[in-house]
């Protein structure tokens, strides 16, 4: 038993290394920020922490217009995003056509009759042939 414990810890620890072990761009740029602002393991209670952090946050800032600007083009050609619940309905903002052929109201003598004469069939909609970015389209 006391080797399964010590054999799953083991793979545990593995695992998190390896996780960790790739430092992510953002965490590239706060070393390179810290290094071109000259500090050092002896100054971390003198450094200037400020420097660092607004180079940083230029970076920041940067990324997030990237995203920004992604997001913006594809919202831009894909507005059923925009509104809640039609991300998958391909049929946004293309004319529908309606299901009846004419309806009527009339008045009898004991009150009103009502009457919709629908098609036989409709083709066959966008649900079928629409792209889920709309991008790559003329």
């Amino acid at each position: 038993m006391k080797n399964i414990l010590t054999m799953g810890t083991l793979a545990f620890a593995v695992s998190f290394l390896s996780i960790t072990a790739t430092a992510s761009e953002s965490n590239q740029t706060m070393k390179a920020c810290l290094h071109i602002n000259g500090y050092t393991v002896e100054q971390f209670d003198t450094f200037d922490w400020n420097k660092a952090a607004a180079c940083h946050s230029a970076y920041r800032v940067g990324t997030n217009l990237q995203q920004l600007a992604e997001m913006r083009d594809f919202l831009k050609h894909n507005p059923r995003y925009r509104v809640p619940g039609q991300s998958m309905n391909k049929c946004w903002g293309k004319p529908r056509e309606m299901p009846f052929e004419s309806s009527y109201i009339k008045q009898t003598a004991t009150g009103f009759e009502a009457g919709v004469s629908y098609k036989d069939t409709l083709p066959a909609g966008c649900y079928e042939n629409g792209p889920w970015d709309n991008r790559n389209e003329n």
